[in-house]
């Protein structure tokens, strides 16, 4: 079932506050998606794959081969909320990709900034209970996006945000979708 609503989306990026907090320029959402139920993968007969530069680590990602990953690359390459993304932002956006992540117990990921061909990132969170993203500045943490059901963040990204897991993946295991701008 993939019924997601783009006007829900394009909804949530307009009405949201752009936050400039220390070299951090973000917004945090809560409901991004609107009302819908649609996460909802048999996770046991999906195809995923291990994450590039990431191989040795517990992340892996919906294989782009299926089809659920296929309609969440198309989703989130439309043009209303990537023009959204810009009107928000002040910066032109070009659509790169999208993953859905299953982060397995134990997985940690320390403060780091992404590679530099990322201009802007959403990640929306799926279940709750689980580690959030901390944002730092000089080694100390700033604000911390809180792990809850379909809401998330989108941020710039830039050689000074340092962002990470606050602590490390529980029991059950973390799920997010996370999409790249250029």
């Amino acid at each position: 079932m993939f019924n997601l609503s783009t006007q829900d989306v394009v909804s949530s990026i307009e009405k949201t506050s752009l936050i400039k907090l220390h070299n951090h320029v973000y917004q945090e959402y809560m409901n991004f998606f609107g009302n819908t139920d649609i996460f909802d993968l048999d996770l046991t007969t999906t195809k995923f794959d291990k994450l590039e530069r990431q191989t040795d680590f517990a992340r892996k990602r919906l294989s782009y081969q299926n089809d659920f990953s296929k309609k969440l690359h198309i989703f989130f390459m439309n043009n209303k909320i990537t023009s959204a993304l810009e009107r928000k932002f002040s910066t032109k956006l070009k659509f790169s990709s999208v993953d859905y992540w299953i982060d397995s117990e134990g997985y940690f990921l320390s403060p780091h900034v992404d590679d530099t061909s990322i201009k802007l990132s959403v990640q929306i969170y799926l279940g709750s209970n689980q580690p959030g993203t901390i944002l730092t500045e000089n080694g100390k943490p700033i604000k911390t996006f809180n792990f809850k059901d379909n809401c998330g963040y989108a941020m710039l990204l830039n050689k000074k945000t340092f962002h990470g897991l606050e602590y490390p993946v529980r029991q059950g295991g973390r799920r997010s979708i996370y999409a790249r701008y250029q």
